[in-house]
């Protein structure tokens, strides 16, 4: 942005032919007239080089104040430009995608859509500040009806108009009350393109290099942003026809069997968008994707029943059932950015545990992932009591805030040392802090306490066994279906297992078998 503001200011303020400044104004009395025909000076425009067919382009400015004017105008339109592209970019999401899995990544910005919201608050004020002094240049030399009569102020109105619909809807509290998040993205998206398509012809390529550069600029990021929404919409888009509903009181969860390519684009965690044509054909909303505990083939969404689309998909529903669903996806979260850290705290409220969840399934294995989890509906705790992926190596603190009194099952539940049901409010300024005191200096590691429960679960791992084996299942089997319960209990198999010489050898079931065989006795 500083770069485009030092280039326009260069730009405008030399001498013609180098810049718009009129030859024969001395230092200290510059203006920008048309040498050439005073008449279009008199109307506030100038045609370059007495071109009398070329675009007329209305930036006179016949004294200082109007001089002043005309420079902060230019500087808002040029500093727009960059961020106009990030506008876009940030919504590209394949190219996003893609991207991430590149050194390129290494200077991206993990929260895409902060980087977009920051872009698009910056061009509802720079659109403003670029409109307001325009008119004031125009009102002070009377050529205000420029406005209305020239395709620069034409085009410059509606672009004002349609990013006053783009902006408010999405940056204003009481407004976003009073109107649905479908209208809101309706307008939003729509208003935008007339947005970007009015400044396409704010003015002409001909300008440059003293401007003009709207058309190449908003044209490529038109056409970009276009194909990119193809691209995810044909080779990242697949229905599930066989998507299991469950219904609890505040919500809905999902479970999706996704294909090999859906896995690979992704593998862990992200999020998707999911359009339930049963509910509605042209709406697609964002969720959270987190992996099924015991199978890594599926994929899971909550919907919490908050708002107009899951109320409705929630009173559809009414039961557990099975239906068909899209799903439009995976894209990169920016949970994803923990892989940078080896000790991460993760703090939840609500619905936000899903992508917490994928975080710790994720890197369980080489990273130590806490949890801070705040909720206070009876429904989703016990539900997601149920479906947590337990670590041992990181603290997972959860706080029901609710009023509702807790499930027997859920409040006497017997969980790892490392989890805790806290029925009180999260007190951060004295949670992490002392989270990262016991894990830096080493007395307060939540695996301190494990021995204990390493033998309840080879315990239960023996008696697995045992059962396999009875129902004749194959050695690989039985291998599988014993990874799964120890990952359920926070553990890898392998580190159930003692390392001996004498096992070197010897399958993995038949190690289990030997060292295990004490507990079935």
């Amino acid at each position: 942005q500083l770069l485009c503001a030092v280039y326009i200011l260069l730009m405008t303020f030399r001498y013609y032919p180098n810049g718009l400044i009129d030859p024969s104004a001395p230092l200290g009395q510059w203006r920008i007239v048309d040498v050439w025909n005073s008449e279009n000076t008199a109307a506030g425009v100038i045609q370059l080089e007495g071109d009398p067919f070329g675009p007329k382009r209305a930036v006179v400015a016949k004294d200082r104040i109007s001089l002043i004017c005309l420079a902060i105008s230019r500087i808002s339109a040029f500093t727009m430009y960059p961020c106009i592209f990030l506008v876009f970019m940030t919504k590209c999401k394949a190219t996003i995608n893609f991207l991430m899995t590149t050194p390129f990544s290494l200077y991206m910005v993990h929260d895409q859509h902060e980087l977009h919201s920051f872009c698009g608050k910056f061009l509802a004020i720079d659109v403003w500040v670029h409109t307001l002094f325009h008119c004031l240049r125009w009102g002070l030399q009377g050529n205000i009806d420029l406005l209305w009569t020239n395709i620069a102020g034409i085009t410059g109105l509606v672009a004002l108009l349609a990013c006053v619909m783009v902006c408010l809807p999405m940056m204003v509290q009481r407004l976003m009350r009073l109107m649905s998040y479908e209208l809101r993205k309706f307008l939003h998206i729509t208003f935008f393109y007339i947005f970007a398509v009015a400044l396409c012809f704010h003015n002409k390529t001909s300008a440059w290099p003293n401007g003009g550069y709207n058309q190449v600029i908003l044209g490529f990021c038109i056409i970009y942003y276009t194909l990119d929404a193809a691209y995810v919409m044909f080779f990242m888009t697949e229905m599930i026809e066989t998507t299991i509903f469950n219904v609890l009181p505040s919500g809905v969860q999902m479970t999706l069997a996704v294909s090999d390519h859906f896995q690979k684009a992704y593998a862990q965690g992200g999020y998707g968008y999911v359009c339930l044509p049963w509910v509605s054909k042209n709406q697609w909303h964002a969720f959270s994707l987190f992996e099924h505990p015991s199978n890594p083939n599926l994929r899971q969404v909550f919907m919490l029943n908050v708002g107009n689309w899951t109320k409705e998909v929630h009173a559809q529903l009414q039961r557990n059932t099975v239906r068909p669903a899209w799903i439009q996806g995976p894209f990169v979260s920016p949970y994803n950015n923990a892989l940078a850290f080896d000790n991460t705290i993760c703090v939840a409220t609500g619905i936000g545990i899903t992508p917490a969840l994928s975080v710790i399934r994720a890197h369980r294995d080489s990273r130590r992932i806490n949890l801070i989890w705040a909720c206070r509906d009876v429904a989703m705790l016990e539900f997601f009591m149920d479906h947590l992926w337990l670590n041992n190596d990181g603290w997972i603190l959860i706080f029901y805030t609710g009023k509702e009194a807790l499930s027997p099952a859920v409040e006497n539940a017997k969980l790892n040392s490392n989890i805790k049901l806290i029925k009180s409010r999260p007190d951060f300024d004295m949670i992490i802090p002392n989270i990262i005191f016991g894990i830096e200096t080493g007395k307060g590691v939540p695996e301190a306490a494990v021995p204990s429960e390493k033998l309840q679960v080879r315990e239960l791992i023996a008696k697995k066994v045992w059962e396999l084996e009875g129902e004749g299942l194959l050695e690989d089997e039985i291998v599988e279906e014993l990874t799964f319960l120890a990952h359920e209990k926070g553990f890898l198999l392998s580190s159930l297992v003692d390392e001996r010489a004498e096992d070197r050898n010897k399958n993995l079931l038949q190690v289990i078998k030997e060292q295990f065989a004490i507990y079935n006795n």
